[in-house]
């Protein structure tokens, strides 16, 4: 397989044909799922911010349950071709490099997949004892609502850097601070929605540590030793 030579600004750029195929099948179909639900994904990022009139409800679209799944698998390639692109080489002929995205998109599937279990059995208890008033399945949409607009977001300035031929360690400085972004709405959301009570203030911690911080060091851990990122 030849490599296909784009051009753009007069900017040649030269990757595999089947990664460009894989990867501009994942944004035509987040394009097609995401963009009728435009004016939901805005609320629901809105409230995730909206720190001086704080906003006690969750918002996500009201996706049908193939809608959430295809977004959730979609944003795992999403993420996993932005780390492809920065340690791999794209140019190289064959399907090599599909499979390097596929391998990386079925870790982050994995993780992101047995996190969401994990929200889902530990936001049940929490519900059936009243902890939380939020209904678990609610919290999932939420998540996965913020992880297809980190994904798309990270699609697309990845394509920007590739096309125009800009230093790829700005695709890496752009995950972080998306990254950071996320966790910071995520924490909101969990203090306003899931722990209301001030009294619950010791859960809001424990909760805190078990689904954000200890995963981004399970990330980190992951990136390092299974795809050499850091």
């Amino acid at each position: 397989m030849i490599p296909a030579s784009i051009s753009i600004l007069n900017t040649p750029v030269a990757i595999n044909d089947w990664l460009l195929l894989a990867v501009t099948v994942t944004l035509i179909l987040m394009l097609v799922i995401m963009a009728p639900y435009n004016a939901s994904y805005k609320k629901a990022v809105r409230s995730m911010y909206r720190f001086n009139n704080p906003d006690s409800d969750v918002w996500y679209p009201l996706f049908p349950t193939i809608g959430f799944i295809s977004v959730f698998v979609l944003s795992c390639i999403s993420v996993a071709f932005a780390i492809v692109l920065y340690t791999s080489d794209i140019t190289e002929p064959g399907t090599g490099p599909v499979y390097s995205l596929l391998l990386i998109s079925s870790l982050f599937t994995g993780f992101f997949t047995a996190k969401l279990l994990l929200y889902t059995i530990v936001n049940s208890r929490l519900y059936k004892s009243q902890t939380i008033a939020l209904k678990p399945i609610r919290w999932n949409c939420f998540i996965v609502m913020n992880f297809s607009v980190a994904g798309f977001l990270i699609l697309a300035f990845s394509l920007v850097v590739m096309f125009l031929g800009l230093p790829l360690f700005l695709v890496l400085v752009f995950c972080g601070l998306v990254r950071i972004l996320v966790i910071i709405g995520i924490i909101f959301k969990i203090k306003t929605s899931l722990f209301k009570n001030r009294r619950s203030n010791s859960g809001f911690i424990l909760y805190l540590c078990a689904f954000e911080i200890a995963p981004v060091i399970i990330e980190v851990v992951i990136l390092n030793n299974f795809v050499g990122l850091i």
